[in-house]
């Protein structure tokens, strides 16, 4: 079966509208040992994955939800000195900030019962920002880091897990 789209995005709470393309990048390290016998043994070892959005829309709101260890409310202090005076606050890329926040990010076909794809406990960080005569285009990768025991991704079907406590 095929699984189509249009495709719903969330990242925790926040809904993440406009985006323009979605990158999933998942790799497993792994090394061969070869043997005197001339037997040959792949052992993989750490499992990564990411997923990198080309967001359309842009704008402040958009980017305080999915990046909010960078975002500087209304009264706070940029970095750079100046005091933000915009109800939607300000975004203020610092490196080393150590304040990220984590989510699964889960994309959901259109089916009904959807179909998900989830990155498991994400954080977010910008990719790029490309600028054109059109349009500000903003990518932002979600960088899985998943506990040694738990999965880095997983496929289900929308309403068939639930938690256990």
């Amino acid at each position: 079966m095929l699984i189509k789209g249009p495709f719903n995005l969330t990242w925790g709470a926040n809904t993440i509208l406009d985006v323009e393309e979605i990158n999933v990048e998942h790799s497993i390290a792994s090394d061969e040992f070869e043997t005197v016998q001339g037997n040959t043994y792949e052992i993989d070892g750490a499992y990564k994955a990411s997923v990198t959005l080309t967001l359309l829309a842009s704008d402040l709101p958009a980017l305080g939800a999915i990046l909010p260890q960078h975002l500087v409310a209304n009264g706070g202090k940029l970095s750079t000195g100046e005091i933000v005076t915009d109800k939607d606050g300000a975004i203020d890329i610092v490196p080393g900030d150590c304040g990220a926040t984590h989510n699964d990010l889960d994309i959901k076909s259109c089916a009904s019962p959807a179909n998900v794809f989830r990155l498991v406990n994400a954080r977010t960080k910008i990719d790029s920002v490309e600028i054109d005569g059109k349009v500000q285009k903003v990518s932002v990768k979600f960088v899985g880091e998943p506990a040694a025991d738990e999965a880095t991704i997983q496929f289900f079907t929308d309403g068939t897990i639930a938690v256990v406590s």
